[in-house]
């Protein structure tokens, strides 16, 4: 059998072959320089020939290739993705593959690559991230989720890389974005006490995190305003199993409490869990409210009232933040510090205050 023409076998999509600035040359009847030109979008070639290039590309599905054209400007082509948390915390926790999964989305359609890097139980984190940055590992960084005390931060600003910064930062050269973590806690409070709720539990976040700050603030201050006083505080964090301890602690310490408000929607679930274990029904005998509204809260066989966080579009917008940065595009320009409102969703998990509930003894 002939072998097909080598124009038609790389217009056929190169069964196999990937096709070279030198094939779009021959297609376009120019040479490869014009060709570097459009792709490079000079001024120096006509709108005939510009057309009859892009035209070329189209029909043999070229695709530049990227590591080469980071070579010739300096870049690597890379984001990095720094999230000071182990491995097992982080794809255990439905927060992180959501906000990845925003942040992945911006950087493949801008033709980057992701580099994640993770806390070792092994490795000094800050070691590892110096080096990132003193080799040039990556064009920029995004910095997710980081203790008030970390390194991290201080890090990244003294290496010199545009970075975007996904929580609360109260450095004004620092691009951030972040959601409004006490409004959404406040509100939280807000619907517990509106339902009739007046001995109410609080299992917060890590007190580390500014976040799990500023949650426990707005939930405190809904009480304040209501003249309900101090709230009994559970310190934990937004683990499955941290709701669970808190909350067993918590109605076994107060068994007057009718309501437990969650840091995250992962502690609530564990709270969920620690009342059956005490006999106690959700909501009939104990309301539940979380945060975060990870895909999981709608899907459970007890739908949680939660606040709403747009997680995806936390890592989407950090994305398009640190990419305009880097492409000085003021199309996508966005404000040093981002605030994103976030929403109550009511669903099944809370209600009115049973007074005739079997207390926990």
């Amino acid at each position: 059998m002939d072998c097909p023409q080598r124009e038609n076998f790389v217009s056929l999509g190169g069964y196999g072959l990937r096709v070279t600035i030198a094939d779009v040359a021959a297609k376009a009847k120019v040479s490869t320089a014009t060709v570097s030109y459009v792709l490079n979008k000079s001024n120096r070639v006509s709108k005939e020939t510009r057309d009859r290039v892009l035209r070329a590309v189209e029909e043999l599905g070229y695709q530049p290739n990227a590591l080469a054209q980071g070579l010739v400007k300096n870049e690597t082509r890379n984001i990095g993705v720094v999230i000071p948390h182990t491995a097992e915390s982080v794809f255990s926790d439905p927060f992180f593959p959501e906000l990845l999964k925003g942040i992945g989305t911006v950087v493949t359609r801008e033709g980057y690559f992701l580099l994640l890097s993770l806390l070792s139980v092994t490795e000094d984190f800050v070691s590892v991230l110096s080096s990132m940055i003193s080799q040039r590992r990556v064009d920029g960084i995004i910095v997710a989720s980081t203790p008030r005390d970390s390194e991290v931060v201080t890090k990244v600003r003294e290496g010199g890389l545009p970075f975007t910064l996904i929580g609360p930062c109260y450095l004004s050269d620092v691009h951030s974005i972040d959601v409004d973590n006490e409004q959404g806690a406040y509100r939280a409070a807000r619907h517990l006490i509106e339902l009739g709720h007046s001995q109410i539990g609080y299992i917060s976040g890590d007190m580390r995190f500014d976040y799990a700050v500023q949650r426990y603030r707005g939930f405190q201050r809904a009480l304040d305003e209501a003249g309900l006083g101090l709230a009994h505080v559970y310190m934990g964090d937004v683990t499955h199993q941290s709701g669970q301890r808190g909350a067993k602690h918590l109605l076994e310490s107060f068994p007057g409490i009718t309501a437990l408000a969650c840091a995250s929607d992962m502690a609530a679930y564990g709270a969920i869990a620690a009342a059956r274990e005490l006999g106690l029904r959700v909501p009939a005998d104990l309301s539940v409210v979380g945060f975060d509204d990870i895909p999981f809260a709608q899907e459970h066989e007890i739908k949680l009232t939660t606040i709403s966080q747009p997680i995806a579009k936390l890592g989407y917008l950090a994305s398009e933040n640190l990419i305009a940065r880097l492409t000085n595009s003021t199309s996508q320009a966005q404000p040093a510090r981002q605030i994103i409102e976030t929403e109550l969703v009511v669903r099944d998990s809370a209600a009115a205050p049973n007074t005739a509930r079997r207390i926990y003894r």
